[in-house]
């Protein structure tokens, strides 16, 4: 081919390329977007999120003892209530249906899918426990959801029934049960715990004994103190909000050793939208 049918040709094809509808629509606009997320950074944000929900929590239940109204009567006297108290109400830490039982079941959530992820690493590189992590992942999905439904809470009636428990540490009878699994599958993950290397394996042994010390010890407290507390509101609700601050720094701890243990495997942890 000429020179001079060779330039025509370029030219051609720049003049096609020059009219040639351009793209539209999501695949004209489409972009790989990769969000590096730091354990540090998460589970600050998640910290001081919980610390605003115990404070307006902290504040509506005062507004609530200020204005005559126990915990058993809200419900009941919501007509007494301002609307900012109402607003407050709904961050109630010892409530159902509130943000701070949102919030606490989504932290469960989250630690359950970082234990299947990293139970998923296990079984790729052939590594020991990959069950005891995809397990202990499946019971992180039951507390998140229990957070939100209160299984736990149908138990009371009958282990007080089984129990013939009336009062002590034992009124609330749910904890019976719970201390049960506690031991169990204590046991079956003592071999577990202790394969881990220190940096891992200290962090979550206080995340754990930080939990229960909020989720089991706080209740065994208010079951013993139960008629003292109905004389004394403010003591009683100091004492639950910081029952649910250990229960949610426990888990903190957990999930922020979780994705420091997961991010060994890969250097960083990204989240891409594609």
């Amino acid at each position: 081919m000429s020179s001079s049918g060779t330039m025509a040709q370029v030219a051609g094809e720049d003049l096609v390329s020059s009219v040639a509808p351009a793209r539209s629509g999501p695949s004209a606009r489409r972009s790989d977007v990769a969000l590096r997320l730091s354990p540090t950074v998460a589970v600050g944000v998640l910290g001081l999120g919980w610390l605003a929900i115990v404070g307006a929590s902290f504040a509506g239940l005062m507004s609530v003892l200020a204005a005559g109204v126990t915990r058993p009567e809200i419900g009941y006297s919501l007509d007494q209530l301002s609307m900012v108290t109402k607003f407050l109400l709904k961050f109630d830490v010892g409530g159902e249906q509130t943000v701070a039982a949102w919030f606490s079941s989504v932290l469960f959530l989250l630690c359950g899918l970082v234990l299947i992820h990293v139970a998923g690493l296990k079984r790729r590189f052939a590594e020991p426990y990959a069950l005891h992590w995809l397990f202990l992942g499946l019971i992180f999905f039951a507390l998140s959801m229990d957070d939100t439904v209160a299984f736990h809470e149908s138990l009371i009636d009958p282990m007080r029934a089984l129990f013939q428990v009336t009062g002590g540490i034992f009124l609330y009878a749910w904890v019976i049960p719970a201390i049960a699994g506690v031991l169990v599958v204590g046991a079956a993950y003592v071999g577990f715990v202790f394969h881990l290397e220190p940096r891992y394996r200290n962090p979550i042994i206080l995340s754990g004994v930080v939990f229960l010390t909020g989720a089991v010890g706080f209740e065994m407290m208010e079951g013993a103190f139960a008629a003292f507390y109905a004389g004394h509101l403010v003591i009683y609700e100091t004492a639950v909000h910081v029952e649910d601050t250990l229960e949610f720094a426990g888990v903190l701890l957990f999930l922020y050793t979780l994705l420091r243990y997961a991010q060994a495997y890969c250097r960083e942890i990204t989240i891409e939208l594609r």
